[in-house]
This record gives C-alpha cells, sequence and structure tokens, in this order.
C-alpha cells in the first residue's frame, strides 16, 4: 500500500495531486487543508492552517501517525501549501503578511520533511516533493516574501538531498517548479495594482496568451514523474523533464 501526503489541498493543485492519488489502485492519501475536506476509505483530510505554530504541529503530528498506521511500501510527502501575498515592494509590506508567507510556503516545508524523513525510515520507497516556483530562481519585482521563500525551498531541499545522498538513504528529494498554473495565486497576482506589483502586467500576459496550465494537467504530469521514478534530487522544473 502507497502513502502520499498533499498539503495546500483545498484547492488548485493541491486539491488536483489529492483527488487523482485518491483514485490510484493501492494508493492512500493524507491531505492537508485549512478549509477541511470531506474524508473516504482511500482519502482522510487533516484541517490545519500552516501559517501557525500550532497548524504545523497538528500536521506533523497526522503525519507521524499515518505514518506508523501500516506497513507501507511507498511514502511522499508533497509540500504543495503556498500563498504568493502580500504583493508589495520591499519597504510597503505588511510585516505580519511577511511573516504568514514565510510560515506557510518555508518554515512548515521544513518542519513537515523533518516529521516525514524522521519517521519514515522503514518504508522502503521514500520521496519528498517540495513544490517550488520559478519566482524563486529569478526575481520578480513586487513578490520579495514569495520569491525568497521559495528560493528557500529550493536551498533546504538540495541540502536535505545532500545529507540523504550523504548518509546513503534511500530517499529522493526534489524542489519541483511546476510551470505557470492557472489557480487562486494567478488571479490575485494579475488583480493586483501596479503600485502593489509593478510587474502585474506580465501576470495578465500569461492569462491572455493562454500561457497557464490547468492544475489538472500539472498534477498528473507531477504523479507519473514520481511514479515513473524520474524526479531527480536537488532541483528540478517540470518543464524541462
Amino acid at each position: 500500500m502507497d502513502l502520499y501526503i498533499v498539503t495546500g489541498a483545498s484547492r488548485g493543485l493541491g486539491l488536483a495531486l489529492a483527488t487523482q492519488l485518491s483514485a490510484w489502485t493501492g494508493t492512500r492519501v493524507l491531505s492537508i487543508s485549512r478549509a477541511g475536506l470531506e474524508s473516504g476509505t482511500t482519502w482522510r483530510d487533516v484541517r490545519a492552517d500552516l501559517g501557525t505554530d500550532g497548524g504545523q504541529a497538528a500536521a506533523a503530528g497526522a503525519i507521524v501517525s499515518a505514518l506508523e498506521s501500516e506497513p507501507w511500501s511507498r511514502a511522499v510527502l508533497i509540500n504543495n501549501a503556498g500563498t504568493v501575498e502580500p504583493l508589495a515592494v520591499v519597504g510597503e509590506a505588511d510585516p505580519a503578511a511577511v511573516r504568514r508567507n514565510i510560515a506557510v510556503n518555508l518554515t512548515a516545508a521544513i518542519v513537515l520533511m523533518d516529521a516525514f524523513i524522521g519517521n519514515s525510515t522503514r518504508v522502503a520507497k521514500r520521496s519528498v516533493i517540495n513544490i517550488s516556483s520559478g519566482s524563486g530562481r529569478r526575481p520578480i519585482v513586487g513578490t520579495g516574501s514569495y520569491c525568497a521563500a521559495k528560493a528557500g525551498m529550493d536551498m533546504i531541499s538540495r541540502v536535505a538531498a545532500l545529507e540523504a545522498e550523504s548518509a546513503g538513504a534511500p530517499i529522493t528529494i526534489t524542489s519541483l517548479a511546476p510551470g505557470i498554473i492557472d489557480t487562486d495565486m494567478q488571479v490575485t497576482a494579475r488583480s493586483a495594482t501596479e503600485k502593489a506589483l509593478p510587474s502585474v502586467a506580465m501576470f495578465r500576459t500569461f492569462k491572455a496568451d493562454n500561457m497557464l496550465k490547468s492544475a489538472d494537467e500539472v498534477a498528473a504530469r507531477i504523479i507519473g514523474l514520481e511514479r515513473d521514478g524520474k524526479l531527480p534530487a536537488g532541483i528540478a522544473d517540470v518543464r524541462e523533464l
């Protein structure tokens, strides 16, 4: 039996991943969401706000419990939860929004990786997929907190992958940029003012020029790459695999 853990499953890519994975024979899904989703025979949801210490602790505890509940043949953690806000140039961002951005996009991923890696050593096949972004690999004006958090996601993934290699641990850790997806994040970005997001025209062009992939399409691609063992350790981009 395989276990897949997906964070940020309330909507967008996370919901598409959890939905598709729950339909696979011999697969169980543990999702972490803010909204609280209906659980079924192949899918259990835990409601947790990953922007808070309490929510991170609850999610980590759920992961440990799930890992201990069965002798899994495969276990995969997909750190997908994210927020693009605050959209603001440096010097004008709300401090509370900045702290929440880093908590959701980066701190939660590190906390959950720790829980997963430390408690899945008995599983024969293990993977961590950290959903990163091209924004973590090139600066975009007005998205400083998001860019910084995703750059941090890339680095913690590289460090963890190097540690696993050095220890001879059979686990693949990938920070994966999924491309440009038609999600609520894109709606938020292209709805921003030019003052808050001077690069807003770029996001509007993505939509106008039909450059956005659907969440279902990208989810299927990620699942296929993981199942076929084609995700490399370190950093990667869906569009290059």
